[in-house]
This record gives C-alpha cells, sequence and structure tokens, in this order.
C-alpha cells in the first residue's frame, strides 16, 4: 500500500515518473552514477561497439582484397599489352635482321626494355596476387592478431581495458580473496562482505589473459559456428561397423558426426551462459558480466580519479624515459636537471621532429593515398563503364575489355582496332542485280514480308535490319542455318529483335495466323 500511495504521488507530481517495473529496474537500479560497477545499459554499449568494430574491421578488409584484387587485373592487362609488343619488336628486329645483315641497336635497346617490364609486370602481378589470396584466406586470423594487438596495448599501456571498454571510461580489476593472497587494494567492492573480497590492479599476466580472451573467444565462436553449417549441410556416410572394428580409432566421419549431434548443445550453453550472466548482472546477483570475465575473476569498474591521475603519472614517465634513451640521458638525470632549474617534469618531453616520426609520417601518408586513389579511379571507372553500357544498350560490354582495348590502342597502334568488335566482320551483301530484282519486287508494300509476301504478323528484324514475319524468320533460320535470309548475314535465333509498328500500318491487310 505504501509503494502504491509513493507511486501514485510521484505520478502526480510527475507525469514522465516510470512506474513499471521494468522502467524501475532501468532507471533505478542500473543506473547509479555514485557506484563503482557500470550500469547495464554501458555494458550492453560496450558490447555493441566491440561488435561494431569487427564489422567495420571485416568490411575495410574486403575492400583492400578487392583494390589488390584490381591492381592484379591492371597488371595483368599490362602484362599481356607488353608480350604482344615483345613479340612485335621481337618480329621487326629479325626483319632488319634479314634485310641489312644484322639489327638496329635502337630497335635492340627497345626490345631489352619490354623485356624488362615483362618480367616487372609479371612479378608484380604474381606478388599482387599472392597478397590478395593470403588476405582472403587468412583474414578471420589476421582480424584477430589485429583486435589483439589492440586490446594487449590499451590494456598494459593506457588504461587497463579493451578499446572499447576504455572509450567508456570502465577498467579491469580482479577480485582477489584477502586471506589467500596479500595484495594491497585500491578499492573495495560493494559486494565484499566483512571484508574477504578485494578489487586490485590486474597483474601483467591477467592483462595479457584478458586480452587473449577478448581476441580469440569470439573467433573460435565464429570459427565453429561456419564448420558446423559446413558439415551440417554434408551428407553423412552412415556405414555398418562389425563388433569386430568396434575398437578400431575413430575415423574423421565419426568425429564429424559427433561434432554435429553435440553443437547445438554448446551453442545453447554459450547464449544461454551470456544471457543468464547479463539477466543476474541486471538484477545485481553478481559482479560478473560474462562467464569468461568470471572464469579469469575480472570484473569491470569504473574509472575513478585517482586512476586517472594514475594513468598521467605513467605516460609522463613513459615519455620521460624514451626521450632519455634518445638523447643519452637517463631519466633520473633528467628528473633532477628538471627540479633544479624549476621546469615541470611533464614539460620537459621533446616535441622537436624525429627522422622515425618523419619516416612514420611519410608511410602512412603514402598508404593513405595509394589506398584512396585506387578506390577513387575503380569507382570512376565503374561509373563510366555502366554509363557507356547505358548508352550502348548492351551486355557483351565490360569494363576490363574496355580498358583493355584502350591501351591496346593507345600503345600499340591501330593495328587492335579488330579487337575491339564485338562481333565478327558481316558477309559480303548479295550482287547489285539480286538488290535490285528484290527491290523493284517488294517495293510496292512495304508492309510485306520478304518470305511470305504478304503483311507481317508479329513484325521481328534480323541482325542485317530486314523486318520479316517471327514465324518466318525464326522457322527459316532454323531450317537453312543461323543467318539472314536476305543478306546473309549471320544472325542467331536469340538475335532477332521483336518490332511493334504502328497500329494503322499493321491493321491493313491482317490474316489469321497458321
Amino acid at each position: 500500500m505504501n509503494v502504491n500511495a509513493a507511486t501514485a504521488n510521484n505520478l502526480n507530481h510527475n507525469a514522465t515518473v516510470p512506474t513499471t517495473i521494468g522502467a524501475l529496474l532501468t532507471e533505478e537500479n542500473t543506473i547509479d552514477p555514485l557506484s563503482h560497477l557500470p550500469s547495464f545499459l554501458e555494458l550492453t554499449f560496450v558490447d555493441v561497439a566491440r561488435n561494431s568494430g569487427r564489422v567495420a574491421l571485416s568490411a575495410a578488409w574486403d575492400v583492400v582484397v578487392l583494390y589488390f584484387k584490381g591492381t592484379e587485373e591492371r597488371l595483368s592487362r599490362l602484362e599481356q599489352m607488353m608480350t604482344r609488343r615483345t613479340a612485335s619488336l621481337r618480329a621487326r628486329c629479325g626483319t632488319n635482321g634479314r634485310s641489312t645483315g644484322f639489327p638496329s641497336i635502337r630497335r635492340i635497346v627497345h626490345a631489352a626494355m619490354a623485356r624488362m617490364r615483362l618480367w616487372y609486370y609479371a612479378r608484380l602481378r604474381q606478388t599482387c596476387h599472392a597478397i590478395a589470396r593470403g588476405l582472403e584466406t587468412l583474414a578471420p586470423e589476421i582480424q584477430t592478431l589485429i583486435m589483439f594487438a589492440i586490446d594487449y596495448h590499451c590494456i598494459h599501456y593506457l588504461t587497463g581495458s579493451t578499446g572499447c571498454e576504455m572509450v567508456y571510461g570502465l577498467k579491469r580489476a580482479k577480485i582477489v580473496n584477502t586471506s589467500s593472497r596479500k595484495l594491497t587494494p585500491t578499492l573495495e567492492t560493494e559486494t565484499s562482505r566483512n571484508n574477504q573480497q578485494k578489487v586490485v590492479d590486474l597483474t601483467s599476466t591477467d592483462k595479457t589473459k584478458s586480452a587473449l580472451l577478448a581476441a580469440l573467444l569470439p573467433y573460435w565462436k565464429e570459427r565453429c559456428d561456419k564448420l558446423y553449417s559446413r558439415l551440417k549441410d554434408q551428407p553423412s556416410n552412415n556405414q555398418s561397423h562389425d563388433s569386430m572394428h568396434f575398437n578400431q580409432r575413430i575415423n574423421p566421419q565419426k568425429i564429424r558426426d559427433i561434432f554435429v549431434k553435440f553443437y547445438p548443445y554448446f551453442h545453447l550453453s554459450h547464449e544461454g551462459s551470456i544471457f543468464l550472466y547479463q539477466f543476474a548482472y541486471l538484477l545485481e546477483y553478481t559482479p560478473y558480466w560474462s562467464f569468461s570475465l568470471h572464469a579469469l575473476g575480472v570484473i569491470l569498474r569504473r574509472m575513478t580519479a585517482a586512476d586517472m591521475q594514475h594513468t598521467d603519472s605513467q605516460k609522463r614517465h613513459q615519455s620521460v624515459t624514451k626521450n632519455s634513451e634518445v638523447s643519452g640521458v637517463s631519466p633520473s638525470a633528467t628528473t633532477r636537471r628538471s627540479r633544479r632549474r624549476g621546469i615541470p617534469i611533464d614539460s620537459t618531453s621533446n616535441k622537436s621532429i624525429t627522422l622515425p616520426s618523419l619516416f612514420r609520417g611519410a608511410l602512412l601518408f603514402s598508404v593513405s593515398y595509394t589506398i584512396l586513389s585506387g578506390w577513387y579511379r575503380y569507382f570512376q571507372r565503374e561509373l563510366s563503364w555502366r554509363r557507356r553500357r547505358w548508352i550502348a544498350g548492351h551486355d557483351n560490354f565490360s569494363p576490363s575489355q574496355n580498358d583493355g582495348n584502350q591501351g591496346h590502342i593507345s600503345r600499340s597502334g591501330g593495328s587492335d582496332v579488330q579487337r575491339r568488335a564485338p562481333h565478327p566482320i558481316p558477309p559480303p551483301p548479295l550482287p547489285p542485280s539480286k538488290l535490285a530484282n528484290f527491290d523493284n519486287k517488294h517495293s510496292a508494300d512495304q508492309w510485306a514480308c520478304p518470305l511470305c509476301h504478304e503483311p507481317r504478323i508479329n513484325p521481328t528484324a534480323s541482325t542485317s535490319g530486314f523486318v520479316f514475319c517471327y514465324k518466318c524468320l525464326i522457322m527459316r533460320i532454323r531450317r537453312n542455318g543461323e543467318s539472314c535470309p536476305v543478306t546473309g548475314m549471320p544472325c542467331k535465333e536469340s538475335q532477332v529483335t521483336r518490332l511493334y509498328e504502328p497500329t494503322s500500318s499493321t491493321n491493313i491487310g491482317q490474316r489469321t495466323p497458321g
């Protein structure tokens, strides 16, 4: 009764005050700015940010692989062009040698340079192919190593937490029993009873274990899911075994069957443990966010002012040590000299530009410029290809063919123009006498079919431009070969084009088909 009366009073004072149990759990129990433990929503945001980071890294990886594949295609076209150029120069050298007795020095030099370029393009194409294949094959493993490197650096050298946890101002700590371990506590938990449990900072081993688990656990789970999906779709060979073969060693087929049979239970246990731990954390039954953190004895807590001061002092100490190593002076001498001159410790850091920093900046700029320029050229070529394809109106046009043909024309002259033709050269037309007789005979009725000499039904044009009845043209092509009945041009059944003439013209002298 008292709770209902208090709720009614709050509702009368402010209509936006939540009254349901779920709203009270979210607003009152989980969001406590004075608590050392983060709220349920904060940890949920951390998980979402971590998953988004993995997805973004995977998408960036796909773009890098696509860039190397595009570079490989361009190098392949350059290699083909240089092969033809080398053959042409070799033929010219042979012709000149037969005519004058020895080839000219200029052509010999050009042929040698062409062979060197061919070798260079071939080696570069093989390198790009190997890199693209390696990046595509080992993508999950390399991405896991990248995530481990980021988390390892953040845990060991920054704030003692992973990258996503650091963004939300969290820090990893460990719960220990004071009776079993004598460690200097840095914070006492709210859930400790009779001062038996203390929260201490992670050791170097604990930090490494945390970074490994944060990177390897999602990778291992993803690999198992893909393996289960692949093995589940494969048909199983259920072979009958006799009693004498019962004690034989387990074959791979049996291992596959066992994995497919028991993995759903493991998946259920994994997902169920995530749900149970998060729900228990929401109700404040446990300080651990997941089973993996519970196994390590690690909790997530909010950073305090003391933690920030400790982090700043550690960064200043690292900068002083680094600068003293560069200048050849010991850190203690640098500190004493700064104090003697009245200079703060944090202002002694060397801000001058060094050669390694310049090298790193130049390398980063060159790699970024190469990737961005490659993406820009790829999208520009794709856009121009689609525009030309839309204007041309046919599907036998690809950007690779277009780029290759343009390269052939620009570098090897006009001898490669024939390679650009999407269709073979048509045969010569009929003699003028036959065409004149045909025109004089059938020019009286422009709506007549050249085969049946009657008004066209379902007008259809061949590749030569003459229009026939659909039935007449198809039957003639099937009976006499794939060619136009009038001109003899190659005309397949799939190349004919249906036309739609004006209704007033097609209604003249129409007849029923068949």
